[in-house]
């Protein structure tokens, strides 16, 4: 199984706005991402759904700024949910 695959099955989640926000990501950014914005987003995969959530939403706020940066990305790329 292929490293995208992987964190392709880690990007489920139990909402479907959270699917939807990590896949963005993984579809639109990840490949082009440096390493440490990869990682980044590999530890996000690790948080609960609440905490993933917040960040998501804005009302957490994270203190690391690479997580932060891929933050904003889903933030700036999320289509809404029809």
């Amino acid at each position: 199984m292929s490293e995208i695959s992987r964190l392709r099955w880690r990007c489920r989640r139990g909402m479907k706005e959270l699917d939807m926000a990590m896949l963005t990501y993984l579809d639109n950014a990840y490949e082009a991402a440096a390493d440490e914005e990869k990682e980044a987003f590999k530890s996000l995969l690790d948080y609960q759904e609440p905490e993933l959530y917040g960040l998501i939403a804005g009302t957490i706020v994270a203190g690391d700024e690479p997580i932060n940066k891929v933050i904003q990305y889903i933030r700036a790329n999320l289509k809404p949910i029809p």
